[in-house]
């Protein structure tokens, strides 16, 4: 199979597979020299192509460019993520004996940095009608609250946001779903997750938000002892969230170094959740180009049936 690849590599090549092309020397591209192959390979060991895509340092000056940009949105995750990612099948999901799991969106794998610079991992449970609709954790209500907690202890960039499921489970984080998370593939999978941002990040602290996601924290190997937070999710009562919130405001706000200290607002919880107070929007930089202006901005009305056996979402923005 011919691709139009005369623009990228010599035409001699072009009719080559992209598997090929990989593994092929960087002079294989075009504007490339011998002489250059060569200084590249001594200079940061590059010899061929898919060395260059996956180097760490054209990554990394890769994102610190995106984020220059006036107009910076989420790319998606790259290939070591994207290959990570697709370790734990669908079909898991899928085809689970339980049928506790919404399959009609797909999975949600995260939201945020994956390019080596979070400070802080964020946990949660598991995504909904908003964070189906931008493949991106924590988009809703719940996420707007999350990140305006967030910038209440300076964090405005360098976090990661994953779930203790992938996919949204039907009904509450009861007994069965306590066992169906410690299930061999997804625990493994989940753990691995979690060990491999700390491997990769400067991470001081991890903040997990409702019961499945403390669940998922506590059967958690955690051999960095890597210092946790469990917060009460953001869909709580303000009963609940506001004490919980406040009682840990201060101490995650001294121990996480701030991306930007003048946000920081120690200023405790009080009152209804009240958008202008409790709320921030979701970052354009945390979705995918396209997003809608609207969406993770205010939140959005789902119905659920009760007499809907499989339990459908009627899901509208607002």
């Amino acid at each position: 199979m011919s691709f139009a690849l005369e623009k990228l590599v010599n035409k001699a090549h072009a009719d080559k597979s992209f598997k090929t092309l990989g593994e092929m020397s960087l002079d294989s591209l075009n504007g490339v020299s011998e002489k250059d192959a060569d200084l590249l390979k001594e200079a940061f060991g590059i010899a061929a192509i898919s060395d260059m895509g996956s180097n760490p340092f054209f990554l990394a000056a890769q994102s610190i460019y995106r984020a220059s940009l006036e107009n910076e949105y989420d790319p998606g995750p790259p290939p070591f993520w994207g290959q990570k990612f697709s370790s734990l099948s669908d079909d898991y999901f899928l085809n689970h004996p339980s049928d506790r799991f919404r399959t009609a969106f797909g999975g949600v794998l995260y939201r945020g940095r994956l390019d080596d610079t979070a400070r802080v991992l964020v946990i949660g449970q598991d995504p909904s009608t908003d964070e189906a609709i931008a493949r991106r954790a924590f988009v809703g209500s719940a996420g707007q609250r999350l990140q305006k907690f967030l910038n209440k202890v300076g964090i405005t960039r360098s976090y990661t946001i994953m779930n203790t499921f992938a996919y949204s489970i039907k009904g509450q984080f009861d007994s069965e779903m306590r066992g169906i998370s410690l299930e061999a593939p997804l625990k493994n999978f989940r753990d691995g997750l979690m060990d491999t941002i700390l491997e990769r990040n400067p991470i001081q602290a991890v903040l997990s938000f409702g019961a499945g996601a403390r669940h998922a924290v506590e059967h958690w190997d955690n051999d960095n002892n890597i210092k946790v937070f469990h917060l009460v999710h953001p869909t709580a009562p303000e009963s609940t969230t506001h004490p919980n919130w406040n009682d840990q405001l201060a101490e995650i706000a001294d121990f996480i170094e701030p991306d930007d200290a003048t946000m920081g607002d120690l200023t405790p919880y009080s009152g209804r959740w009240n958008k202008a107070v409790h709320m921030t929007d979701i970052p354009r930089y945390d979705l995918p180009y396209g997003t809608p202006s609207w969406h993770g901005t205010n939140g959005t009305n789902s119905r659920r049936d009760p007499a809907d056996r499989i339990k459908n979402i009627i899901w509208e923005s607002v």
